[in-house]
C-alpha cells in the first residue's frame, strides 16, 4: 500500500529512531509509541517501512504480528520476537536454549493455570528478563503488528520490558486499531500506560490524499474525474482506494466513474472482517434493513450481549464503513450483502420485518423485508406486501409495486385477497406493459364473479379489459358488480358511476346499465367522487359536442392536478390533452405534453409514455410537421407491442398513415394498414380516426370508391352512438373530396355545404377544409373567395400542411382566373410550406371540371419539392401527355427551351421518359390528377433519345 498523507507520521517514527541512536534517553522517556488508526488506514505499511528505515540506520529490528486466531495461544508474540533475533544477537547458544526451555515452560504455566497465580508471574518474569538482557546488546527496535490481538502471557512479558528499558537504547512500536472493547481491557491498560506512552494517530485520508493515491496509480487525467466519487465511497480508507484503483484498471472500457468490482468488495468484507465481530453483525444488519446506526431495529437484531457497545460502532472503530446514517455508501451495502449467506440474509428480513409489524410500522416498511423471506408464514404478511404494492402504485413506483405484488401472489393466500393481489398486479403490469397484464385479467374476471371483488378493485383491470377490447367481458363484469354493489356503500356506488361513465365514452356503442338511483348515489361525496372521476369525458363533451373554447383553462387546471403517473387519474390526463387538441390549442397541448414528459417518473412508465408520445404525434400532424409526427408516432408504436397497444393502436397508427399518405410515400404508408389492429377498435371513436387516415391513403392511391366507403362508415358509426360532431371527423367533406375524385360534382357540394352549416365557430382547421372542397365545386373566380377564406383560417389555427394545399390550389385559381402575379405568389408560399412539412409536391386535392376526373384544366400544374415554378408547369404538362410544342405553344416559349428544360427536370428527378415523370408525379394513378394521354407528335417519342435533348 502506497504510503500518502502519513510523511508527518512517518517524521514522528524517525525522530524517535534519532533519539535512539543518540543514546540519551532519560529514565523518564516514553518508551512504547503506538500507531493508532482505523482498520485498513496503513498503519502495517507504516510499520514496515519505519522497521526497514531503522535496519538501514544500524539498529537491530525484531518484529511480530498479532492474530486474533492466536489470542489464545500462549507466547505466540513472544515466540515470533525470538525467532525474529538472529542467533548471535541472543547470546551464547546456552542463553538461546535456556530461552527457549523458559518459552515452552511459560506455554505449560500459561495453558494449565485457569487465572493469573504466582508460577504465571514467575513464568512472565524470567521471559522478561531473557529478552531485557537481549534488548541491552544495542540499539534494538521491537515491531509488533495489530497488538490489540496479541495473547495475554505476551502482553504481560511485554509489559514487563517497557517497565524495565527506560534509559536503554530500545523502542517498542506497536500498532493498534480502535476497537469497541479491548479484548482484555485491564492487560492492555498496563502495557500503554500514558506515562510511558506515544501515540501516532493515522487518520483516513482526506479528498486531496484519496486524489494523490488514485494519480500514483492510475495517472491524473484519471484520478481527476473519479476522485471525489471515489471518496466518497470509500471515505478515505487507503485500503478501499486501492481497490478502487485495481478495479478501475482492470475495468475492460474506460469509465469516467469509480468501477465497483471484485477488489472493493473483497476489500469491504476484509475490513469487517478484521473489525470487532459487533461493527461486522451491525454492518450486516443495517445493510439489511437500511436504517442509520440508531435506528430502532439495530439493538434487537445484534447480539444481545453486544448492545451496550453500539455507542462505540463510529467510523474508527469500523474502518470508515458505518457513520451516523448507517453504511456509508450503496456500494457499501451491496459488498456486505454479497458477503452474507442466504440463511443470514434471510434471518435478519423476517426479524425486521417482525419487529415492524409489532411496532405498527407502516406497509412500506416491512414490505422491503417480507421480499426477501422464502415462506409468508404469518396472515398478516400477504396482506402487508398488497398494502404496500397498492401504496407504491400510488407514488408512481411501479417497479417497486411489482416486486411486492408478486412477492404476495407466490405465496399463499385466501381467495379474496388473492383476487384483490391479482387485480394489483394487473393495474401495475399494465403501467409497463399491457400486454403482460392479460394473464391476471382472466383471473380477476373470474374473481368478480364470484364475489371475490367489489367496484373499487375491479375498475382498473375492468378499464383494461376495455383497452384489449375485450368488451363482452367487461360489459358481463360491469352487470356482476351493478347486482353486488351495495347500494347504501357511497364509494362502491361512485367507482360504478365512473366505470359505466368510461365505458360509455370509449364504447358509445354499447349499452350499458347504469346502477339504479339511490340514496348513496345522491350522496354529495358519492356526486363529488363521480364528477372526479369522469372529468375527462366531461371535457372532451364540452369541446365536441358544445365546441366550448373555455374547456382548454379547466383542462389546465385538471393537468395542473393530474399526472400522466397519477394511476387512478391519468385517464382525466389524457382526455384532458385530448380536449386541447380538438380545441385546436396544439401550442398548449404540445407545452403539456412536453411539461408531463419531463416528469421524473415519465421513463418508469411505458405505457403512458408511450399514449404522451402517441398525443404528441397527433399534434405535430396537426401543425402539418409530418416529418416529426411520423417519427413520433414510430417511436410510440415502438413503446409498446401491437397486442400490448390494444384498441389505442389507432391513435399512433393513424396519425403515422396519414403523414406518410401526405408525404407521398404511400407503400410505407400501406406496410402501416397491414399491422393487425383489434376489431374492437371500430367500436371506439379511435376508430374513426383509423378509418379516416385508411380513407385518405386510399384516395391518394387513386381508390376513391374505397375512401369513400371508409368515410362513409365513419359517419353511419357516428350518427348511430350520436356522436355526428365535424370535430370528431369531418366525414362529409372527407366524402365529398372522394365524390368530387369520383366525378359526382353536385353530391359532393352538397355534403360540404352541409358540413359547414354544422360546423362552430371553435372548428376552425375543419370549415378550412371544407371550405377547400368547396371551392373544387366551383367555377373560374368563384373559387377564389372561398380558397382566400380557408387561408385565412388555417394561418390561424397553424396548420401548415394544409395551409400549403390550399395555397397550391389558390395559386392554380389564380393561373386560372390570368392573374399571373398572385398565382406566383400562392405557388411560392406554397412550395416554402411544403418544403418545411416534408411534403414531396403538391397536387390539386380534386379536380375542378364540371365533367369531372376525366378532363383536368390545362391550367392545372403540380407544385414538385426541387423545381421552379417553371419547371414545375412543364413537368405537369409533359407528365399529362403533351408534345415539345404543345407545351411551348401553351407557355408562349420555343420548343428549343422545353427541350432544354426537360433535361433539367429529368435530371433533378432522376428519371429517364414522360412515362416513368408521370409516375413520379403519380398522375398515371386512377382518380389523380390526370388525363388521358393527347395523341404524340412526331417530335415526341416517349422516351429520352441517346442524345442531351430530351423530346
Amino acid at each position: 500500500m502506497e504510503l500518502t498523507e502519513r510523511s508527518c507520521q512517518l517524521s514522528l517514527l524517525e525522530r524517535r529512531l534519532t533519539d535512539l541512536f543518540r543514546n540519551d534517553a532519560s529514565p523518564t522517556s516514553r518508551t512504547v509509541t503506538v500507531l493508532t488508526g482505523p482498520v485498513g488506514s496503513g498503519k502495517t505499511t507504516l510499520l514496515q517501512t519505519f522497521a526497514r528505515r531503522a535496519h538501514d540506520a544500524g539498529a537491530r529490528v525484531v518484529s511480530a504480528s498479532a492474530s486474533r486466531a492466536e489470542r489464545t495461544v500462549p507466547l505466540e508474540v513472544v515466540r515470533q520476537l525470538v525467532r525474529a533475533a538472529p542467533l548471535h544477537e541472543a547470546g551464547s547458544p546456552d542463553t538461546w536454549a535456556r530461552l527457549g526451555r523458559l518459552l515452552d515452560a511459560g506455554v505449560l504455566a500459561w495453558t494449565d493455570a485457569d487465572t493469573e497465580h504466582g508460577d504465571t508471574a514467575r513464568a512472565t518474569a524470567a521471559i522478561g528478563t531473557a529478552l531485557l538482557e537481549m534488548a541491552s546488546r544495542g540499539p534494538l527496535v521491537v515491531a509488533i503488528d495489530d497488538i490489540h490481538h496479541a495473547d495475554v502471557p505476551s502482553l504481560r512479558c511485554l509489559d514487563y520490558l517497557a517497565r524495565r528499558i527506560a534509559g536503554l537504547p530500545v523502542l517498542i512500536v506497536l500498532t493498534e486499531a480502535p476497537r469497541t472493547r479491548p479484548w482484555r481491557p485491564d492487560v492492555h491498560a498496563e502495557l500503554l500506560q500514558p506515562a510511558r506512552l506515544h501515540r501516532i494517530r493515522l487518520p483516513l485520508l482526506t479528498a486531496e490524499g484519496t486524489f494523490q493515491l488514485l494519480a500514483q496509480r492510475l495517472g491524473v487525467p484519471v484520478a481527476r474525474s473519479i476522485a471525489e466519487e471515489s471518496h466518497l465511497i470509500s471515505g478515505g480508507n487507503p485500503l478501499l482506494v486501492q481497490a478502487l484503483a485495481d478495479d478501475r484498471a482492470a475495468a475492460p472500457r474506460p469509465a469516467d466513474r469509480p468501477v465497483i468490482g471484485e477488489s472493493f468488495r473483497e476489500a469491504v468484507l476484509n475490513c469487517l472482517y478484521r473489525c470487532d465481530h459487533l461493527v461486522l453483525n451491525a454492518a450486516r444488519v443495517l445493510a439489511v434493513t437500511g436504517e442509520p446506526l440508531h435506528g430502532t431495529l439495530l439493538p434487537h437484531l445484534v447480539d444481545a450481549r453486544s448492545r451496550t457497545a453500539l455507542d462505540a460502532i463510529d467510523e474508527s472503530t469500523s474502518a470508515g464503513l458505518i457513520n451516523d446514517q448507517g453504511l456509508r455508501h450503496p456500494a457499501v451495502t451491496q459488498a456486505v450483502i454479497d458477503g452474507m449467506t442466504a440463511e443470514e440474509r434471510v434471518r435478519l428480513h423476517l426479524g425486521a420485518a417482525g419487529l415492524l409489524h409489532d411496532d405498527d410500522a407502516p406497509p412500506v416498511r416491512i414490505a422491503p423485508h417480507l421480499v426477501g423471506i422464502d415462506e409468508l408464514t404469518e396472515p398478516w404478511m400477504a396482506q402487508t406486501l398488497l398494502d404496500a404494492g397498492e401504496q407504491a402504485l400510488l407514488d408512481g413506483e411501479v417497479d417497486t409495486a411489482l416486486r411486492y405484488l408478486r412477492r404476495a401472489h407466490r405465496g399463499g393466500a385466501g381467495e379474496c385477497l388473492r383476487a384483490r393481489i391479482r387485480s394489483a398486479l394487473a393495474r401495475a403490469e399494465w403501467r409497463l406493459d399491457p400486454q403482460a397484464a392479460i394473464p391476471h385479467l382472466i383471473g380477476v374476471a373470474t374473481a368478480i364473479r364470484a364475489g371475490h371483488l367489489g367496484s373499487q378493485q375491479a375498475a382498473g383491470p375492468i378499464q383494461y379489459l376495455l383497452w384489449h377490447g375485450e368488451i363482452d367481458k367487461a360489459v358481463e363484469l360491469v352487470r356482476h358488480l351493478s347486482e353486488r354493489t351495495d347500494s347504501a356503500d357511497p364509494r362502491s356506488v361512485a367507482e360504478l358511476l365512473v366505470i359505466t361513465g368510461w365505458m360509455s365514452t370509449l364504447y358509445p356503442g354499447v349499452t350499458v346499465d347504469r346502477p339504479a338511483p339511490t340514496v348513496a348515489a345522491r350522496n354529495p361525496l358519492t356526486l363529488a367522487r363521480v364528477k372526479r372521476g369522469i372529468e375527462g369525458t366531461t371535457l372532451l363533451s364540452a369541446v365536441l359536442e358544445r365546441g366550448d373554447a373555455s374547456v382548454v383553462e379547466q383542462a389546465e387546471r385538471t393537468l395542473s392536478t393530474t399526472g400522466l403517473d397519477d394511476e387512478p387519474h391519468m385517464w382525466t390526463a389524457v382526455c384532458a390533452l385530448i380536449a386541447m387538441i380538438y380545441a385546436d390549442r396544439l401550442d398548449l397541448a404540445g407545452d403539456w405534453c412536453d411539461r408531463l414528459g419531463r416528469h421524473p417518473a415519465a421513463p418508469h412508465h411505458p405505457t403512458p409514455s408511450a399514449t404522451l408520445t402517441a398525443l404528441r404525434a397527433a399534434i405535430a400532424g396537426r401543425l402539418g410537421d409530418l416529418p416529426r409526427a411520423d417519427k413520433l408516432a414510430d417511436e410510440a408504436l415502438g413503446q409498446l407491442s401491437p397486442k400490448g397497444w390494444g384498441v389505442v393502436i389507432g391513435i399512433p397508427l393513424a396519425v403515422r398513415i396519414r403523414a406518410l399518405t401526405y408525404m407521398d410515400q404511400l407503400d410505407t404508408a400501406a406496410a402501416c394498414l397491414q399491422v393487425p389492429v383489434p376489431p374492437a377498435i371500430f367500436e371506439t371513436p379511435i376508430g374513426l380516426h383509423y378509418l379516416h387516415a385508411r380513407g385518405t391513403h386510399a384516395l391518394a392511391a387513386g381508390s376513391p370508391e374505397a375512401a369513400l366507403a371508409d368515410f362513409q362508415l365513419c359517419g353511419q358509426l357516428m350518427h348511430r352512438w350520436r356522436l355526428d360532431f365535424s370535430g370528431l371527423v369531418p366525414w362529409r367533406t372527407e366524402s365529398a373530396r372522394a365524390l368530387l375524385r369520383m366525378g359526382r360534382r353536385q353530391q359532393a357540394g352538397r355534403l360540404v355545404r352541409d358540413e359547414l352549416a354544422r360546423l362552430r365557430p371553435v372548428h376552425v382547421r375543419y370549415r378550412a377544409a371544407a371550405l377547400r372542397v368547396l371551392a373544387a365545386t366551383e367555377d373560374g373566380q368563384d373559387r377564389i373567395p372561398h380558397l382566400r377564406s380557408a387561408v385565412l383560417l388555417l394561418r390561424q389555427c397553424g396548420d401548415r400542411m394544409e395551409l400549403a394545399h390550399n395555397l397550391a390550389d389558390l395559386g392554380h385559381a389564380y393561373q386560372q382566373a390570368g392573374d399571373r402575379r398572385q398565382a406566383r405568389v400562392a405557388t411560392r408560399s406554397a412550395r416554402a410550406l411544403a418544403e418545411e412539412c416534408g411534403i414531396p409536391m403538391l397536387r390539386p386535392s380534386v379536380p375542378t371540371a364540371k365533367s369531372g376526373a376525366a378532363d383536368v384544366r390545362a391550367g392545372t400544374v403540380v407544385v414538385i419539392q426541387g423545381l421552379t415554378d417553371a419547371e414545375s408547369r412543364v413537368a405537369t404538362l409533359a407528365a399529362q401527355g403533351h408534345t415539345n410544342r404543345e407545351i411551348a405553344e401553351q407557355l408562349f416559349l420555343t420548343v428549343s427551351a422545353i427541350e432544354q428544360r426537360l433535361t433539367r427536370i429529368y435530371r433533378k428527378l432522376d428519371v429517364n421518359s414522360r412515362n416513368e415523370l408521370a409516375l413520379r408525379l403519380r398522375l398515371d394513378r386512377p382518380g389523380a390528377t390526370v388525363l388521358n394521354p393527347p395523341s404524340r407528335g412526331p417530335d415526341d417519342p416517349g422516351r429520352r433519345p441517346s442524345g442531351p435533348r430530351p423530346r
